[in-house]
């Protein structure tokens, strides 16, 4: 198995987000990438291998010229409008019903982002790019006959839509996968098993039949993202009946996820994908600092083995999880689940 990384995704360091009305570190520290790798160096779960550079047309295959745009620039011109060096964060979001897109960069911070837990710093563009690239060339890797692929993406990604960027992610590295593995019409399935809903994600491939998107994470009404995640969220258009939301309850239990998870993997199965990409968050540890489910390491190794018994080529793409210590532990053990090992 190969893991896909780029030292580049280390340099994304947020001196701090606004959480609440206050100044509050991120958890999406460069720490965690530490953990994965040295416990994948540890467990001898293959190669790591830098990321193709495959420039910026996966990523305009899914995210709207205007955001790239802002994104790439938003530092250079706060810098030059500020003559500082602080992170660029937004002031003033669009109500219901008045989301245009301003010409002025006061505006266009609102327009593109959904919360203020995604700052932009000097090297957030590099980063993210970076990161996207790691999706990428595990996605190409796939198409070139390997079975698993780990692409170690930092900084995240499911929260980033076509155009917005919020809950630390900037660019959507599963759905560049998914766009790329789709490109000779064959069907692909994106397994989100992060904490939180991937409604960046979901906006992406909303209307489309050819993706299906199946997500089980924390209920959105008591916790982020708040405004999609919900059941009755099942795609429009040629799309309707490809989108799968099953919500649960704070503080659910290992043994209840697992049988949940199990259902959602039939309607996948019964999806027949060509490809599967799984966006693998490993925020639903116990002991995860933000959030509440029971997910044990173990647990993971069976999550993983679960999976690997739908016998798809697949892209893990990183998501969430930010208890530092154990990160490296639940990766290892939920890939050798992927593996059979």
């Amino acid at each position: 198995m190969f893991t896909i990384f780029s030292d580049l995704q280390r340099t994304h360091k947020p001196e701090y987000i606004v959480r609440k009305g206050e100044h509050a570190l991120s958890h999406d520290a460069p720490e965690r990438i530490d953990s994965i790798l040295s416990a994948i160096s540890e467990r001898e779960l293959g190669s790591v291998i830098a990321p193709d550079d495959a420039g910026l047309e996966p990523i305009r295959a899914v995210h709207h010229e205007g955001m790239i745009q802002y994104l790439s620039t938003a530092y250079t011109q706060h810098s030059m409008d500020n003559e500082d060096s602080s992170p660029v964060f937004a002031s003033y979001f669009p109500p219901p019903g008045q989301r245009r897109r301003p010409d002025c960069f006061e505006g266009q911070k609102g327009f593109y982002c959904t919360d203020m837990e995604v700052p932009i710093g000097k090297n957030t563009w590099d980063a993210a790019v970076a990161s996207a690239h790691c999706a990428w060339t595990g996605a190409m890797r796939l198409r070139s006959g390997e079975s698993c692929v780990y692409a170690l993406c930092r900084p995240p990604g499911h929260h980033a839509g076509p155009d917005f960027l919020g809950g630390y992610c900037y660019l959507n590295n599963a759905a560049i996968a998914a766009d790329t593995l789709r490109g000779n019409g064959e069907r692909v399935a994106i397994l989100d098993i992060d904490y939180h809903h991937g409604n960046g994600t979901q906006a992406i491939f909303f209307a489309d039949p050819q993706v299906w998107y199946g997500s089980l994470h924390v209920d959105p009404d008591i916790a982020y993202p708040y405004f999609a995640g919900y059941v009755d969220e099942t795609g429009i258009g040629e799309g309707e009946g490809a989108n799968w939301n099953i919500p649960l309850p704070s503080g659910t239990s290992e043994s209840q996820y697992i049988s949940v998870l199990e259902s959602l993997l039939e309607r996948l199965d019964a999806f027949d994908p060509r490809w599967l990409v799984v966006s693998a968050g490993f925020d639903t540890y116990v002991r995860d600092p933000i959030t509440t489910f029971q997910v044990t390491t173990s647990g993971f190794h069976e999550i993983g083995r679960r999976i690997h018994a739908l016998d798809i080529p697949m892209l893990v793409v990183q998501e969430g999880g930010y208890h530092v210590p154990d990160l490296g532990l639940n990766v290892v053990a939920f890939l050798a689940g992927l593996l059979g090992l």
